[in-house]
């Protein structure tokens, strides 16, 4: 849910989250469209529980003296190459920029769907995080520039515990190892795209 997830990249403060959240939600709500009635009220509650746990995560944010340094931003890093990779750009965006209370900076990307890794060890090698990573190592998100990196991580807003109301699962930051086999894996990927044909696997 775009409009609810939305709320939480902004800047807003974690009153207007908590308290006036769903009125912002709500105005914005006929821009959507729904194939039946039913299915309307189920997204509505849907997208009125997802800003609760939204609110949830900042209040709790903010009670462990964490900051948004930035929300939104997008990056871009031209990797180092040779003749055989040729120029390799990674871009995205970031949802999240936060500075915690140890003065370390996570890179945090939401998510809202019901299979997202949930735990430390299933982020261990997550593509994405480890590409937001790389984008702070090279000081492409301009706000986290010289700041210590704390990792990345997910918040998911819909874990499978019933007893919690979000999952944080942390990628660590950069070991020589991890960096060395994620671009292993990006130069990988760059070959591929770029050659005239390859092989899709099938069973």
């Amino acid at each position: 849910m775009e409009i609810a997830t939305h709320c939480a990249r902004s800047r807003a403060t974690i009153r207007r989250l908590d308290a006036s959240a769903w009125r912002a939600v709500s105005a914005r709500w006929s821009e959507l469209e729904f194939e039946s009635a039913w299915r309307e009220r189920a997204e509505r509650m849907r997208a009125r529980d997802l800003v609760r746990r939204l609110a949830r995560y900042l209040r709790d944010f903010e009670r462990d003296g964490g900051r948004l340094l930035g929300a939104e931003p997008r990056f871009e890093v031209e990797l180092a190459h040779d003749d055989a990779d040729g120029r390799i750009v990674l871009r995205g965006a970031v949802d999240r920029v936060e500075l915690r209370a140890d003065g370390s900076v996570v890179i945090v990307d939401l998510k809202t769907g019901k299979r997202e890794p949930q735990t430390d060890r299933a982020v261990t090698h997550h593509a994405q995080l480890a590409a937001y990573q790389l984008a702070h190592e090279h000081g492409a998100i301009p706000a986290a520039a010289g700041l210590p990196p704390g990792g990345a991580m997910l918040l998911v807003l819909r874990p499978t515990a019933a007893t919690k109301d979000y999952a944080a699962p942390r990628q660590p930051p950069f070991g020589d190892d991890e960096r060395v086999g994620f671009l292993g894996r990006v130069r990988g990927a760059a070959r591929v795209m770029a050659g005239s044909s390859f092989e899709a696997p099938f069973e």
